[in-house]
């Protein structure tokens, strides 16, 4: 199956179910996880009449997370931001933000940094410091902390600009309808809080852009143009009878760098690390003089919760990979834990929940063998997603995200 990327454009403010609590206000996710694209072209072939082998059609695609951006300039990627992603308590942003009333004092990933000082300690290094990360501005110098959201990489002019996801709500109070009488219940009202189709445009607050949402689908191109003829016609989301979730699909073009690239440049960067590190060791002179470039080291980055399981079958937190006739663990991680779960519009039930790694969580993995096998591989488990219910759209990731080149603040 080609992987190809789409844009979403929603037309109404779009209601994506969030985790509801027992009260009478109803939440949205910020992004479009894939299992609801996957739920509302299951309903559009229902109401097509196209009911017959659904399961079979709804599973020949996979579908995979969209995240939220700003239609602004040419879009590099978009992502949510990872958890080795930190920036400044006090200030918290991206220094190239466009407009210099919403930059902060900086965004730098700390993947390659943290793993750096770990292969070291692994070479018995004393280092000088123990390992913290503070703010660089000299007028500051606060903690560096993670914090969520999504952000996207657009090119202005001949530099990428990174933007910061600012949503903007529509939020309407109407009354509770009884689901066995289809009349509103006496005095009983609810607020929903829904994502604008409008937000502000990253380089004037005065003027607004349009919000599109950009992700990956895998399979034929019949499938693939059935889906977007489905998506145009429908409705996505919660509360389509009033109103919400009317959206435009069609082909996108993302300039995210090849695998290759990408694997190439992790290397070459986590050996700069290495030895700018090595310096600050009171024990440098019996230390390796080099960086071991005899092995690769390549990371899995989510894009999606996982369900994660061990090789004895239990619930877990990181990915067990089996490259050829190698099983290979994480040698390093930044993750937290997650549950998977949701509700099916289609067969109107429950999905059973699960424990799940968190979107934006790292694995670091080491491997000794032939590049070619390895990029092979690679692909393999870009395409497929790692651990379990990856057609509901779990289990989404990427190969050594090109965020992880961000060492300096940006």
């Amino acid at each position: 199956m080609s992987a190809q990327w789409l844009a979403i454009r929603p037309e109404e403010p779009l209601l994506l179910g969030s985790i509801k609590s027992s009260t009478n206000f109803l939440g949205t996710l910020n992004y479009i996880p894939g299992r609801v694209i996957r739920g509302a072209w299951a309903n559009w072939l229902v109401s097509c009449g196209n009911e017959e082998n659904i399961v079979e059609k709804i599973k020949a695609l996979r579908i995979a997370n969209f995240f939220p951006a700003a239609e602004w300039r040419e879009i590099e990627y978009v992502s949510p931001f990872l958890l080795s992603m930190l920036t400044c308590k006090q200030d918290s942003g991206f220094q190239k933000e466009p407009i210099k009333e919403r930059s902060g004092h900086g965004v730098l990933d700390t993947l390659l940094i943290q793993l750096s000082y770990h292969l070291l300690e692994g070479k018995n290094a004393k280092m000088c410091v123990p390992f913290s990360i503070l703010c660089q501005d000299p007028k500051c110098g606060s903690r560096m902390d993670h914090e969520g959201g999504f952000f996207s990489a657009q090119w202005d002019g001949s530099s990428t600009k990174y933007v910061r996801f600012r949503p903007k709500y529509h939020t309407q109070t109407r009354a509770a309808i009884s689901r066995y009488r289809k009349a509103s219940f006496e005095g009983m009202l609810y607020t929903a809080t829904a994502l604008s189709p409008i937000i502000e445009k990253p380089d004037d607050i005065k003027r607004s852009a349009d919000l599109i949402f950009m992700g990956r689908i895998q399979g034929s191109e019949d499938d693939v143009e059935k889906l977007i003829d489905a998506l145009n016609n429908t409705s996505i989301g919660s509360k389509c009878s009033i109103g919400y979730g009317s959206v435009s699909c069609e082909r996108a073009s993302i300039s995210l760098p090849s695998l290759e690239n990408r694997l190439d440049a992790f290397n070459s960067l986590l050996a700069d690390q290495w030895d700018d590190l090595k310096r600050l060791s009171t024990n440098e002179d019996i230390l390796q003089e080099t960086f071991d470039r005899s092995c690769l080291y390549f990371s899995i980055d989510l894009m999606a919760p996982a369900v994660l399981k061990d090789s004895n079958g239990l619930p877990s937190l990181f990915p067990v990979l089996r490259i050829g006739e190698k099983i290979i663990e994480p040698m390093f991680w930044i993750t937290r834990p997650d549950f998977a779960g949701g509700w099916s519009e289609t067969w109107g039930l429950q999905k059973h929940t699960a424990l799940a790694a968190r979107i934006g969580s790292s694995y670091v993995y080491k491997w000794d063998g032939p590049k070619e096998s390895l990029i092979d591989a690679l692909k393999h488990i870009e395409d497929a997603g790692v651990g379990e219910r990856c057609d509901e759209g779990f289990g989404e990731c990427w190969i050594c995200h090109p965020i992880h080149q961000e060492v300096n603040e940006i």
